[in-house]
Protein backbone atom coordinates (compact mmCIF):
# COMPACT_ATOMS: atom_id res chain seq x y z
CA UNK A 1 0.00 0.00 0.00
CA UNK A 2 1.68 3.24 -1.16
CA UNK A 3 2.15 5.50 2.14
CA UNK A 4 0.55 8.96 1.70
CA UNK A 5 2.62 11.97 1.54
CA UNK A 6 4.08 14.00 4.17
CA UNK A 7 1.38 16.88 5.64
CA UNK A 8 2.94 20.55 5.51
CA UNK A 9 5.87 21.24 8.39
CA UNK A 10 2.85 23.27 10.46
CA UNK A 11 0.58 20.33 10.65
CA UNK A 12 3.53 17.92 11.87
CA UNK A 13 3.10 16.80 14.93
CA UNK A 14 -0.95 17.85 15.48
CA UNK A 15 -2.79 15.16 16.12
CA UNK A 16 -6.16 17.33 15.01
CA UNK A 17 -6.18 20.47 12.38
CA UNK A 18 -9.17 22.18 10.32
CA UNK A 19 -9.84 21.02 6.43
CA UNK A 20 -9.96 24.99 5.60
CA UNK A 21 -6.22 25.12 7.49
CA UNK A 22 -4.53 22.19 5.72
CA UNK A 23 -6.29 23.38 2.20
CA UNK A 24 -5.07 27.05 2.79
CA UNK A 25 -1.76 25.17 3.21
CA UNK A 26 -1.77 23.44 0.09
CA UNK A 27 -3.02 19.78 0.99
CA UNK A 28 -5.49 18.51 -1.66
CA UNK A 29 -9.25 16.90 -0.60
CA UNK A 30 -8.03 13.46 -2.18
CA UNK A 31 -4.59 13.51 0.88
CA UNK A 32 -7.72 14.41 3.43
CA UNK A 33 -9.24 11.60 2.59
CA UNK A 34 -6.32 8.97 2.75
CA UNK A 35 -6.03 6.24 5.23
CA UNK A 36 -3.95 7.72 8.07
CA UNK A 37 -6.65 10.48 9.15
CA UNK A 38 -9.86 10.42 10.11
CA UNK A 39 -13.08 13.17 10.24
CA UNK A 40 -14.65 13.04 13.73
CA UNK A 41 -16.09 15.81 12.72
CA UNK A 42 -17.25 17.75 9.43
CA UNK A 43 -14.36 20.64 8.50
CA UNK A 44 -12.03 18.47 11.17
CA UNK A 45 -9.10 15.96 10.49
CA UNK A 46 -7.55 13.61 13.22
CA UNK A 47 -4.33 11.42 13.45
CA UNK A 48 -6.00 7.76 13.07
CA UNK A 49 -3.50 6.62 14.84
CA UNK A 50 -5.08 8.26 17.96
CA UNK A 51 -7.28 7.04 20.24
CA UNK A 52 -10.68 9.00 20.58
CA UNK A 53 -10.72 10.25 23.99
CA UNK A 54 -13.26 12.67 24.78
CA UNK A 55 -10.14 15.22 25.09
CA UNK A 56 -8.32 14.11 21.58
CA UNK A 57 -12.47 14.65 20.19
CA UNK A 58 -12.43 17.84 21.86
CA UNK A 59 -9.08 19.14 20.67
CA UNK A 60 -10.33 17.91 17.03
CA UNK A 61 -13.77 19.93 17.17
CA UNK A 62 -11.59 23.00 18.18
CA UNK A 63 -9.87 22.89 15.41
CA UNK A 64 -12.81 24.17 13.40
CA UNK A 65 -15.07 26.08 16.51
CA UNK A 66 -16.59 29.03 15.55
CA UNK A 67 -15.32 31.81 18.67
CA UNK A 68 -19.14 32.17 19.98
CA UNK A 69 -18.95 28.50 20.48
CA UNK A 70 -17.72 26.45 23.82
CA UNK A 71 -17.81 23.15 25.37
CA UNK A 72 -20.35 22.73 28.12
CA UNK A 73 -22.59 20.01 30.09
CA UNK A 74 -20.98 16.36 30.48
CA UNK A 75 -18.11 17.21 27.86
CA UNK A 76 -17.04 20.26 30.29
CA UNK A 77 -17.14 18.06 33.06
CA UNK A 78 -14.90 14.92 31.94
CA UNK A 79 -12.47 17.69 30.64
CA UNK A 80 -12.01 18.75 33.68
CA UNK A 81 -12.10 15.27 35.27
CA UNK A 82 -15.16 15.49 37.05
CA UNK A 83 -16.44 11.76 37.86
CA UNK A 84 -19.88 11.37 36.30
CA UNK A 85 -21.57 7.98 35.67
CA UNK A 86 -20.18 4.78 33.29
CA UNK A 87 -22.81 5.89 30.44
CA UNK A 88 -21.82 9.72 30.15
CA UNK A 89 -18.33 9.02 30.77
CA UNK A 90 -18.49 6.23 27.65
CA UNK A 91 -20.56 8.41 25.34
CA UNK A 92 -18.43 9.80 22.70
CA UNK A 93 -20.61 13.07 21.65
CA UNK A 94 -19.41 16.36 22.48
CA UNK A 95 -21.89 19.13 23.81
CA UNK A 96 -21.16 22.07 22.16
CA UNK A 97 -23.15 25.01 23.47
CA UNK A 98 -23.61 28.83 22.33
CA UNK A 99 -25.36 31.71 23.85
CA UNK A 100 -29.00 32.51 23.26
CA UNK A 101 -29.53 34.78 19.74
CA UNK A 102 -26.85 32.97 17.87
CA UNK A 103 -26.89 30.10 15.86
CA UNK A 104 -26.98 26.48 17.48
CA UNK A 105 -24.23 24.18 17.22
CA UNK A 106 -24.84 21.43 14.67
CA UNK A 107 -22.66 18.75 13.60
CA UNK A 108 -22.21 14.95 13.30
CA UNK A 109 -21.66 13.55 17.02
CA UNK A 110 -22.15 17.20 18.76
CA UNK A 111 -25.40 17.98 20.81
CA UNK A 112 -25.74 21.34 20.54
CA UNK A 113 -27.29 23.54 22.88
CA UNK A 114 -28.18 27.54 23.34
CA UNK A 115 -27.45 29.06 26.94
CA UNK A 116 -28.15 32.46 28.47
CA UNK A 117 -25.37 34.27 28.75
CA UNK A 118 -26.08 36.13 32.41
CA UNK A 119 -25.97 32.48 34.03
CA UNK A 120 -22.95 31.32 32.38
CA UNK A 121 -19.44 31.40 33.10
CA UNK A 122 -16.58 30.56 30.32
CA UNK A 123 -12.94 29.60 30.83
CA UNK A 124 -9.81 28.70 28.61
CA UNK A 125 -8.16 25.78 29.42
CA UNK A 126 -5.55 23.73 27.77
CA UNK A 127 -6.45 26.12 24.66
CA UNK A 128 -10.58 24.63 24.94
CA UNK A 129 -13.15 26.91 25.82
CA UNK A 130 -15.46 25.52 28.26
CA UNK A 131 -17.91 26.62 30.96
CA UNK A 132 -16.54 27.27 34.31
CA UNK A 133 -16.77 24.41 37.20
CA UNK A 134 -19.86 26.04 38.62
CA UNK A 135 -21.62 26.69 35.35
CA UNK A 136 -20.95 23.04 34.08
CA UNK A 137 -22.30 22.26 37.72
CA UNK A 138 -25.74 23.75 37.05
CA UNK A 139 -25.61 22.57 33.96
CA UNK A 140 -25.54 18.84 35.25
CA UNK A 141 -28.43 18.73 37.13
CA UNK A 142 -30.83 17.78 33.74
CA UNK A 143 -28.80 14.35 33.24
CA UNK A 144 -27.50 13.32 37.11
CA UNK A 145 -29.71 11.88 39.53
CA UNK A 146 -29.14 13.48 42.97
CA UNK A 147 -26.21 11.13 44.13
CA UNK A 148 -24.13 12.00 41.33
CA UNK A 149 -24.92 15.43 41.56
CA UNK A 150 -23.42 15.25 44.90
CA UNK A 151 -20.70 13.31 43.71
CA UNK A 152 -20.10 16.03 41.06
CA UNK A 153 -19.92 19.20 43.47
CA UNK A 154 -17.61 16.75 46.23
CA UNK A 155 -15.07 16.76 43.40
CA UNK A 156 -15.20 20.65 42.56
CA UNK A 157 -14.97 21.43 45.82
CA UNK A 158 -12.24 18.75 46.79
CA UNK A 159 -9.57 18.38 44.20
CA UNK A 160 -7.01 16.25 43.91
CA UNK A 161 -4.48 17.67 45.93
CA UNK A 162 -4.18 15.08 48.20
CA UNK A 163 -3.14 12.64 45.38
CA UNK A 164 -1.03 15.17 43.73
CA UNK A 165 -3.37 16.94 41.75
CA UNK A 166 -5.66 20.09 41.00
CA UNK A 167 -6.43 21.96 43.94
CA UNK A 168 -10.47 22.68 43.74
CA UNK A 169 -12.07 24.17 41.34
CA UNK A 170 -15.37 25.57 43.08
CA UNK A 171 -16.43 26.06 46.52
CA UNK A 172 -20.03 26.03 47.87
CA UNK A 173 -20.43 30.00 47.73
CA UNK A 174 -19.31 29.68 43.95
CA UNK A 175 -22.38 26.83 43.01
CA UNK A 176 -24.73 28.96 45.68
CA UNK A 177 -24.48 32.14 43.71
CA UNK A 178 -24.46 29.66 39.87
CA UNK A 179 -27.15 28.21 41.47
CA UNK A 180 -29.37 31.99 42.12
CA UNK A 181 -28.66 32.57 38.75
CA UNK A 182 -30.39 29.97 37.19
CA UNK A 183 -33.77 30.13 38.90
CA UNK A 184 -36.25 28.64 37.27
CA UNK A 185 -34.29 26.54 34.93
CA UNK A 186 -35.30 22.60 34.49
CA UNK A 187 -32.91 20.75 37.70
CA UNK A 188 -32.64 24.25 39.97
CA UNK A 189 -35.10 21.57 42.55
CA UNK A 190 -32.05 18.93 42.33
CA UNK A 191 -29.51 22.21 42.80
CA UNK A 192 -30.63 23.39 45.36
CA UNK A 193 -31.13 19.68 47.39
CA UNK A 194 -27.53 18.69 46.49
CA UNK A 195 -25.82 21.84 47.89
CA UNK A 196 -26.43 20.94 51.15
CA UNK A 197 -25.28 17.57 50.83
CA UNK A 198 -21.93 18.23 49.18
CA UNK A 199 -19.09 17.69 51.30
CA UNK A 200 -15.40 18.65 50.95
CA UNK A 201 -13.04 15.45 51.18
CA UNK A 202 -14.07 12.63 49.08
CA UNK A 203 -11.21 11.63 46.29
CA UNK A 204 -13.23 9.59 44.17
CA UNK A 205 -17.61 9.07 42.64
CA UNK A 206 -17.51 5.94 44.69
CA UNK A 207 -16.74 7.16 48.28
CA UNK A 208 -19.15 10.00 47.36
CA UNK A 209 -22.02 7.39 46.65
CA UNK A 210 -20.85 5.23 49.67
CA UNK A 211 -21.49 8.22 51.94
CA UNK A 212 -24.80 8.80 50.67
CA UNK A 213 -25.89 5.19 50.78
CA UNK A 214 -24.97 5.06 54.57
CA UNK A 215 -27.11 7.93 55.15
CA UNK A 216 -29.75 6.88 53.48
CA UNK A 217 -30.11 3.49 55.23
CA UNK A 218 -30.77 5.12 58.23
CA UNK A 219 -27.31 5.66 60.04
CA UNK A 220 -25.11 8.50 61.10
CA UNK A 221 -23.49 10.83 58.65
CA UNK A 222 -19.94 9.73 58.96
CA UNK A 223 -16.93 12.46 58.59
CA UNK A 224 -15.26 12.51 55.44
CA UNK A 225 -11.45 12.27 55.37
CA UNK A 226 -11.00 12.45 59.37
CA UNK A 227 -7.15 12.17 60.60
CA UNK A 228 -6.74 9.50 63.45
CA UNK A 229 -4.29 11.57 66.13
CA UNK A 230 -3.55 9.04 68.84
CA UNK A 231 -0.85 8.37 71.62
CA UNK A 232 -0.54 5.12 70.95
CA UNK A 233 0.18 5.76 67.12
CA UNK A 234 3.27 7.05 68.11
CA UNK A 235 2.69 10.05 65.62
CA UNK A 236 1.72 7.94 62.97
CA UNK A 237 -1.42 9.84 61.90
CA UNK A 238 -3.22 7.99 59.00
CA UNK A 239 -6.38 9.57 57.51
CA UNK A 240 -9.48 7.28 56.74
CA UNK A 241 -12.36 7.96 53.90
CA UNK A 242 -15.61 8.06 56.02
CA UNK A 243 -15.07 7.63 60.22
CA UNK A 244 -17.48 7.44 63.81
CA UNK A 245 -15.03 9.27 65.73
CA UNK A 246 -17.34 8.33 69.09
CA UNK A 247 -17.42 4.99 67.57
CA UNK A 248 -13.75 4.35 66.57
CA UNK A 249 -15.08 2.62 63.24
CA UNK A 250 -13.89 3.36 59.92
CA UNK A 251 -14.98 2.67 56.29
CA UNK A 252 -12.58 2.58 53.66
CA UNK A 253 -13.09 2.20 49.69
CA UNK A 254 -10.53 0.49 48.22
CA UNK A 255 -10.04 1.60 44.42
CA UNK A 256 -8.23 0.33 41.87
CA UNK A 257 -5.33 1.93 42.63
CA UNK A 258 -5.45 0.17 45.89
CA UNK A 259 -4.09 -3.01 43.54
CA UNK A 260 -0.74 -1.66 43.87
CA UNK A 261 2.10 -3.52 45.58
CA UNK A 262 3.08 -0.27 47.38
CA UNK A 263 -0.58 0.60 48.28
CA UNK A 264 -1.19 -3.08 49.64
CA UNK A 265 1.79 -3.06 51.65
CA UNK A 266 0.92 0.68 52.74
CA UNK A 267 -2.54 0.10 53.88
CA UNK A 268 -1.72 -3.33 55.61
CA UNK A 269 0.82 -1.09 57.88
CA UNK A 270 -2.49 1.29 58.38
CA UNK A 271 -5.06 -0.94 58.98
CA UNK A 272 -2.64 -3.05 61.22
CA UNK A 273 -2.25 0.36 63.51
CA UNK A 274 -5.72 1.75 63.42
CA UNK A 275 -6.59 -1.63 65.09
CA UNK A 276 -3.67 -1.04 67.47
CA UNK A 277 -5.51 2.27 68.29
CA UNK A 278 -8.68 0.72 68.94
CA UNK A 279 -10.44 1.02 65.74
CA UNK A 280 -12.69 -1.11 63.88
CA UNK A 281 -12.18 -0.75 59.69
CA UNK A 282 -15.07 -2.15 57.13
CA UNK A 283 -13.25 -2.23 53.62
CA UNK A 284 -15.33 -1.46 50.89
CA UNK A 285 -14.87 -2.27 47.29
CA UNK A 286 -16.84 -1.34 44.22
CA UNK A 287 -18.95 -4.70 44.15
CA UNK A 288 -20.08 -2.83 47.67
CA UNK A 289 -21.50 0.35 45.80
CA UNK A 290 -22.92 -0.32 42.51
CA UNK A 291 -24.17 2.47 40.20
CA UNK A 292 -28.01 1.23 41.54
CA UNK A 293 -29.01 1.76 44.51
CA UNK A 294 -31.15 0.14 47.24
CA UNK A 295 -30.34 -4.14 46.05
CA UNK A 296 -29.10 -6.24 48.14
CA UNK A 297 -25.32 -5.14 47.63
CA UNK A 298 -26.53 -2.44 49.78
CA UNK A 299 -28.52 -3.48 52.16
CA UNK A 300 -25.36 -6.04 53.18
CA UNK A 301 -23.03 -3.11 53.70
CA UNK A 302 -25.55 -1.18 55.55
CA UNK A 303 -26.10 -4.05 57.59
CA UNK A 304 -22.04 -4.40 58.01
CA UNK A 305 -21.68 -0.89 58.55
CA UNK A 306 -24.43 -0.92 61.35
CA UNK A 307 -23.00 -4.28 63.13
CA UNK A 308 -19.93 -2.68 63.55
CA UNK A 309 -21.39 0.70 65.01
CA UNK A 310 -23.80 -1.66 67.31
CA UNK A 311 -20.55 -3.40 68.68
CA UNK A 312 -19.67 0.32 69.99
CA UNK A 313 -22.43 1.19 71.48
CA UNK A 314 -24.16 2.62 68.96
CA UNK A 315 -28.28 2.68 68.87
CA UNK A 316 -30.56 3.20 66.26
Amino acid sequence: MRRPAPLPEPLRGRYAFSSAEALALGVTKGRLEASDLIAPFRGARMLASETSSIRQLARAYAARMPPDQFFSHATAALLNGVPLPLGLEADRRLHVSSVAGRSKPRSRGVVGHLVEPARTGTILVGGLRMTDAATTWCQLAASLGLDDLVAAGDFLVTGREKLGGRQPVASIATLERAISLHAGTAGVVRLREALPLIRVGPLSRRESLLRRRIVRAGLPEPVVGFVVRDARLAGFEPAVDLAYPEYRVAIEYEGDHHRSPEQFRRDIRRYERLQDAGWIVVRVSAIDVPDVDGGPATRELSGRIAARLQQRGWRR
